[in-house]
């Protein structure tokens, strides 16, 4: 199963006032709906595209690997 670690990384990414980054903040600027990027971040069984995932790099300034992880199926 692929795991999105959004919430993670939203909890270390303040915003430039000190203001925590919410969900619908970051899926403005990633450019999807909101809805999509709660049940990314709540992981929902919700498949993205991609571009999304590369998007939120960009927005976290991190690795893909920061973004989603393979956690096998017990």
């Amino acid at each position: 199963m692929i795991v999105y670690r959004v919430k993670e990384l939203m909890e270390r990414k303040p915003l430039h006032n000190g203001r925590k980054v919410t969900l619908s903040y970051l899926a403005e600027q990633v450019g999807i709906q909101s809805s999509a990027m709660s049940k990314i971040a709540n992981n929902k069984g919700y498949n993205t595209s991609m571009t999304t995932v590369e998007a939120l790099c960009r927005f976290f300034e991190c690795k893909i690997e920061d973004v989603v992880e393979y956690v096998p199926d017990k």
